[in-house]
C-alpha cells in the first residue's frame, strides 16, 4: 500500500488527512509520512533524449557513454564537495535522476549543442 499526494488545493489536503486518519496503526507494519516541497523530476522522454545524445557523442569521440554523461554533467552543473568518513574532501557529480525538468532541459540543450558542434549524428529517439 503506497499512497502519494501532491497537495495543490485544500480539497486535496482534506482528502489526504482523511486517508491518514483512518489508517490502522495497530497493524505491525510501520508507516512513514514525508512532507516536502514538490519537485517535478525529469520526464522519461528527457531521459531518453539525453542518453541517446550521450551515445551518439560517444560514438563520435571514442569515449564510453558513461564518460560522456559524466563530462556533460560536470560541464553544466560542476561537482559538489563533501567530506568522506575520514573528514577528507571529495567531490561528486550530480545524478541526472535528481534533476528537475528545467535542469534536464538545460542539460539537453547544452548536450545537443555540443553534439552538433562535434558533428555527431542526431539521435533517433523512440519513447516507450
Amino acid at each position: 500500500m503506497n499512497k502519494r499526494w501532491i497537495l495543490r488545493s485544500n480539497f486535496q489536503l482534506d482528502r489526504c488527512i482523511e486517508y491518514i486518519s483512518i489508517l490502522d496503526l495497530e497493524d505491525p507494519q510501520l508507516l512513514e509520512v514525508i512532507v516536502r516541497p514538490y519537485k517535478k523530476n525529469r520526464s522519461l522522454e528527457q531521459n531518453d533524449m539525453f542518453h541517446a545524445w550521450c551515445g551518439t557523442i560517444a560514438d563520435k569521440t571514442g569515449h564510453s557513454k558513461g564518460e560522456v554523461k559524466d563530462i556533460l554533467l560536470e560541464s553544466v552543473f560542476g561537482s559538489e564537495e563533501y567530506l568522506n568518513l575520514q573528514g577528507e574532501k571529495r567531490s561528486r557529480l550530480r545524478s541526472s535522476s535528481d534533476l528537475s525538468r528545467s535542469e534536464m532541459s538545460e542539460l539537453i540543450e547544452r548536450t545537443t549543442q555540443l553534439g552538433i558542434e562535434l558533428g555527431a549524428e542526431v539521435p533517433e529517439v523512440t519513447h516507450g
